[in-house]
Order: C-alpha cells, then structure tokens, then sequence
C-alpha cells in the first residue's frame, strides 16, 4: 500500500481537474493505497515563499500556516498527483504558492531534502491553448524530476473546448485510471 497525495489547485469546486484528479483517487484507493486529497482554494491562511531561508538548516519549512500540512504530507507520501488549470499560459496563482514552498524540500547545496523516487503524476486543464498547457505540464514534471528526483508516470493535458467535460469523456477518465494505477 502507497500514501498518495492529491492537490487540486483550482478555484472551482467542480473542474475539470477535480474530476480527472478525483478519478485517480478512485481508481488509488480501489487498488488499496491511502489517499489524501488537498484542495488549494480552500485554504484561509497561507503565503507564498518568504526566502528566508530556515528549511535550508531546518529540513523543511518553518512556515506555520495551511500550506505547512500539504508539504509535510508530500513529505512523507510515496507518490503525489499535482493539477492546476492553465491560466494565460500558467499554472493557477494556488498552485503556484504550492510549488514556491516546495523550496523547502531542496537543501543548500541544491541537493533534496525529501526522499528521491517518489511518483507523480501531473494534470493540466485548460479551455483553449492546449500548447500552453503542455508547455506548463512538462515544466511542473521538470521541476519534479529534475529538482526533487521523483519518477514521472505520466501527465495529462485536457481541453474542454476540444473534447468537452472531463467527466464525460471515456477516454481521459480511462487515461486517468491507467495512470492511478502505476502510482
């Protein structure tokens, strides 16, 4: 059994990446692993990276706020799912804040605090400009695998402009359960 974590970064409580999030969740928890699932816009007190620098000695950020119990749970999880949806060419300004913070898993010489090897599996949603969304899946799958040495088993890009609600789309909820499945 694996710990998996699940961030869903976008402001709307029903998404498209919610939805193909949510599928893996299932198909996870099916195949008996432990999921925690993170909504980013529900959170009331939280900041961005401050720089300061203490996770440099500490091991981890110092922070005492909403975001600290998502980066103690990828911490410690064996495999993580990240989403955002594209805005203007970007991830959401909630993932954002999550993915500055995870500054605090890279130690002062560049070299990772948090155990290489985990999985993850990013999601990408976006209306049109399914050429940004790609471009913003493989810079979040970079800065995973190249910064914090997780193993990618995949990403999802889905346009509802081209193919309509996530929800109701077989293939993208059966790409889901595939990658759910080597988490």
């Amino acid at each position: 059994m694996s710990k998996i974590v699940a961030i869903v970064s976008s402001p709307r409580k029903q998404s498209n990446s919610a939805d193909i999030v949510d599928k893996m969740i299932e198909v996870a928890k099916a195949n008996g692993n432990e999921v925690q699932r993170f909504s980013m816009n529900d959170l009331e007190k939280f900041m961005g990276c401050q720089a300061c620098m203490a996770c440099k000695k500490s091991g981890k950020c110092v922070r005492k706020d909403d975001i600290a119990p998502i980066i103690d749970a990828i911490f410690q999880a064996d495999s993580v799912i990240l989403s955002t949806p594209d805005y203007f060419g970007q991830p959401c300004a909630q993932y954002r804040l999550l993915e500055d913070r995870m500054y605090s898993f890279i130690g002062p010489n560049f070299v990772p605090f948090i155990e290489a090897g985990k999985k993850v599996a990013v999601v990408v949603t976006c209306a049109s400009g399914v050429d940004g969304a790609v471009q913003i899946s493989k810079n979040i799958t970079g800065v995973m695998t190249n910064f914090f040495k997780f193993e990618s088993v995949g990403e999802i890009v889905y346009s509802e402009l081209q193919n309509g609600p996530a929800k109701d789309n077989e293939q993208v909820m059966a790409e889901a359960a595939e990658m759910a499945s080597k988490l």
